[in-house]
């Protein structure tokens, strides 16, 4: 199971973000994190579904010969969950979201937004602090309990993050710290 946890600054610019994944034992729960690609191959590729083979031109179109065992493949569609292509839709789905987040925080008083947002399979839930920065978490599985308790976590940690005077308001969090803290609490939570 994906989850993708990104906190956006007061001018909407990503503060923090982490890629977790999570596979349920019998026991227990591991988290990871999933390496990014050295490099995108095109620029569909990051939407996941290919196109048929007609649709794509071939190498004898192109004028290049043709190689063995190898077809024309493109590739285009929403996303898919895993690998380093995923990560680029997880993070558009959950900026994207953020117009919602705005749009509910003036109707909701809380400051955990259970599902605000939903894109296929991923649903996103947002955590909205008193200073402006959102704490977002898109995920798969409906745990209201254990992501209202993460994204708490998160927040408090975040704060704690903000009291340390070398720190800004608006400034990207770097510290492995604060990321050891936020796996722990994935761990723990997710």
């Amino acid at each position: 199971m994906s989850y993708y946890c990104v906190l956006v600054g007061t001018r909407d610019c990503p503060l923090y973000e982490a890629f977790l994944t999570s596979s349920k034992a019998a026991a227990s729960t591991t988290i990871s994190v999933t390496n990014p690609s050295p490099a995108v191959p095109s620029a569909f590729s990051i939407f996941g579904a290919t196109l048929p083979a007609a649709a794509t031109p071939s190498s004898a179109q192109l004028g290049a010969p043709p190689h063995a065992g190898h077809a024309p493949q493109s590739t285009v569609g929403y996303g898919t969950k895993t690998g380093p292509n995923g990560r680029h839709v997880m993070q558009l789905v959950a900026h994207a979201s953020l117009d919602v987040v705005e749009d509910v925080q003036w109707t909701n008083g809380g400051m955990y937004l259970k599902s605000i947002d939903k894109f296929h399979e991923w649903t996103v839930s947002a955590w909205l602090t008193p200073g402006g920065v959102k704490i977002l978490l898109l995920h798969e599985l409906k745990n209201d309990d254990g992501i209202r308790l993460f994204l708490q976590e998160v927040w408090e940690t975040y704060v704690k993050t903000l009291l340390n005077p070398f720190h800004e308001l608006n400034a990207p969090i770097r510290s492995p710290t604060f990321d050891a803290r936020v796996r722990a609490s994935a761990k723990k939570h997710l």
